[in-house]
């Protein structure tokens, strides 16, 4: 009988989480400083962190004097994330409780993928940004896939980032049919590759890091985009 973490998805893996960090992600926070470094904020910004985990992007986007909303769809999370200028709310990516254009910007930092709604999470992510607001989104996607695959319009994930990672040609339509126009985006899949070296050498088998990979579904490689709503 295989143990019963096997079926949980990686990032929930006690395994993974001491080995990826607070931030159970490739990197860390050097994306999110690097998109807030790109993205001139104006300051005192209202910030929507979408699956906030740990609260670790909440509170540096706090020390850079914005307010942020820290959402994540567990309430273990949400109770960790309470720092000053740091607003928890307990709810899912994909039906957001806030006002249509109330938030200067959005983050979604390795969540997309695991939603397994990536066309509902991009709708509302749009829905609650002011005109000209900002996403960024940091996520596994595929570097390489078949024709099948770039063509897919529909995300399957089951809690697993890698079997919810698509094409980048595929996650682009989703944001160009949300209403996003993408601005940046740049590859860090050595990020990605840094990461699973340290956990295979913590123990981990490459099997359970990339449990579905293969030449039938595309080589995961890692991703920063910066992209903004209409202006109007």
């Amino acid at each position: 009988m295989r143990p019963p973490q096997a079926h949980q998805p990686l990032f929930a893996r006690k395994a993974f989480q001491d080995v990826a960090g607070e931030t159970l992600r490739p990197g860390g926070l050097a994306l999110t400083m690097r998109a807030l470094d790109m993205s001139a904020l104006p300051g005192a910004a209202l910030v929507l962190d979408i699956g906030c985990g740990r609260g670790a992007t909440a509170r540096l986007l706090a020390a850079r004097g914005h307010r942020v909303l820290a959402l994540d769809a567990s309430e273990n999370n949400v109770s960790q994330t309470r720092a000053h200028s740091v607003f928890p709310l307990l709810a899912r990516a994909e039906a957001l409780p806030l006002a249509a254009r109330s938030v200067d910007a959005v983050f979604c930092e390795c969540v997309l993928s695991v939603t397994g709604r990536t066309q509902a999470v991009l709708a509302e992510a749009a829905r609650v940004l002011r005109p000209g607001g900002l996403l960024v989104l940091s996520d596994l996607y595929l570097r390489e896939s078949t024709e099948a695959d770039s063509g897919g319009t529909k995300s399957t994930a089951s809690g697993d980032c890698v079997s919810g990672a698509l094409p980048f040609a595929a996650l682009q339509s989703h944001l160009s049919q949300a209403g996003f126009s993408v601005q940046h985006f740049e590859d860090h899949s050595r990020l990605l590759a840094e990461l699973a070296g340290r956990l295979i050498f913590a123990g981990m088998s490459a099997s359970e890091l990339c449990p579905c990979a293969g030449p039938s579904k595309g080589k995961p490689g890692y991703f920063l985009c910066l992209a903004r709503t209409q202006m109007h």
